[in-house]
């Protein structure tokens, strides 16, 4: 069916609703008044008529057995065109149920490395043997099935079986530049991957038998929001987070500027490239005020004060935690910026349903299923002294909850286990599970759905 036929049969049905309920209504009136007519008159012929007042309101005079004649015709006619107006088909298309996600207890929360409190010496080994200074920002590598965590200034893998291994050593690029964010690089092996440091580095991590070989991409001390050739000026300022679109290329977020900045590495040996404006507007002074709320196209979009989070899925869409317009936003490989659900102008609550009407409180962290179909996100949950929550939204569907903000921190199912402090996300390929950093408690959690 065509637009044009479509809007036309809808009309058709919407005259003829109206027809109905106009010839309904005038019938029951009529009705009413033959019936009140017909007993007035047998009231004028037992008793005479008294003009009398009865609560301000006159009494009608009764009508004559001529003047009804008109009214019940009419009634007649009415109600022949609405046995016939009735047998006129009605469309009734209706749009399909919109699927909603999985609930809190088809979730199972565990921890599987490091000890609660204990950061040690950041020892490598199984499980809660193993110890963690700073676990933020993770990735999961469906290369070889093994989950990098970003631990301060060092790298670390954890296999399936929970064991915990040193991949990039204390001083190995920095002792002191941290690391911010880390995400998969192109190439055929496990633990290819980028990362992005508070000074202002981007760097990609190769691996090389037991070890590894680090190329520089980026390497400038001053922040700045330039663009132009590879380290020709200052591109990165205030960095929060780093991820790769399907060809390749290598996206940043500045958070000082607000802005999605773009590299296209050219060549590799030597490293030359450039580096472009993807998405957002840039502030008008470095650390300024955000400009107010706009989805769009490059840089007639708008981010928020605050990004906390980006990551991208294999059709080279990015996802970004906007924190302070409490969204995740998804830029398409094209630029455009949009809104997976309800904008709220900082006023939003942890709220599910349809994409139309659901909300988050504080957007911090976020992580896509390998297709996008999936994106799971973190916030404040409930706020306050409350836990915070691990969420998930399907594009175009719903929003749902995995695990509770609450008041009880631990492990169980998605209504009884809590979460601390979140500083990083990871899910696999499939979505079926994520993992979670907490750097205060110094362990990684698991989140599986069942």
């Amino acid at each position: 069916m065509t637009c044009s036929n479509a809007y036309a049969t809808h009309t058709d049905a919407w005259l003829i609703d109206i027809a109905l309920l106009t010839a309904h209504y005038r019938a029951h009136f009529y009705c009413e008044r033959f019936i009140a007519a017909c007993a007035r008159k047998q009231n004028t012929i037992n008793r005479p008529y008294k003009a009398d007042r009865i609560n301000n309101y006159a009494i009608m005079k009764p009508y004559s057995f001529r003047r009804l004649a008109l009214p019940a015709a009419f009634i007649s006619c009415l109600l022949f065109a609405c046995t016939k107006t009735s047998s006129i088909p009605v469309p009734t298309d209706q749009p399909p149920p919109v699927q909603s996600g999985p609930t809190p207890s088809n979730v199972i929360v565990s921890s599987i490395a490091g000890k609660e409190g204990d950061h040690g010496n950041a020892e490598d080994g199984n499980g809660s043997n193993a110890r963690f200074w700073n676990p933020t920002k993770m990735v999961f590598d469906g290369r070889n099935n093994t989950l990098y965590v970003a631990d301060g200034t060092t790298i670390r893998s954890i296999d399936q079986a929970n064991n915990v291994k040193t991949y990039m050593p204390l001083g190995a690029i920095s002792r002191f530049n941290e690391i911010l964010d880390i995400d998969l690089a192109p190439g055929p092996d496990g633990g290819t991957l980028y990362f992005i440091s508070k000074e202002n580095d981007i760097w990609k991590i190769t691996p090389s038998g037991d070890s590894f070989t680090a190329t520089s991409i980026i390497d400038r001390v001053y922040g700045g929001n330039e663009t132009g050739a590879l380290n020709t000026a200052d591109h990165i300022d205030g960095p929060t987070g780093i991820t790769t679109g399907k060809n390749g290329e290598i996206y940043f977020f500045n958070s000082f500027w607000n802005t999605l900045r773009k590299v296209t590495v050219q060549s590799w040996s030597p490293v030359t490239g450039m580096v472009s404006a993807f998405a957002g507007k840039p502030l008008a002074t470095r650390d300024g005020t955000a400009w107010s709320f706009s989805d769009g196209a490059g840089e007639q979009a708008s981010f928020g004060g605050s990004v906390a989070d980006i990551a991208s899925d294999k059709n080279g869409n990015i996802y970004i935690a906007d924190f302070r317009n409490d969204l995740v936003r998804m830029v398409s490989p094209n630029g455009i910026v949009s809104s997976l659900f309800k904008f709220m102008d900082g006023l939003g609550i942890d709220k599910d349903g349809p994409v139309s009407a659901a909300q988050a409180n504080r957007v911090t962290q976020v992580s896509p299923s390998l297709d996008g179909g999936m994106v799971f996100f973190t916030t404040f949950g409930r706020g306050g002294n409350y836990t915070p929550a691990l969420r998930m939204v399907k594009p175009g569907g719903t929003v749902s909850t995995l695990v509770n903000s609450g008041t009880r921190y631990g492990d169980g199912d998605g209504n009884t286990a809590g979460f601390s402090t979140i500083g990083g996300i990871a899910a696999t390929p499939d979505g079926s599970t994520i993992y979670l950093s907490e750097p205060g408690k110094k362990i990684i959690r698991k989140v599986v759905i069942r």
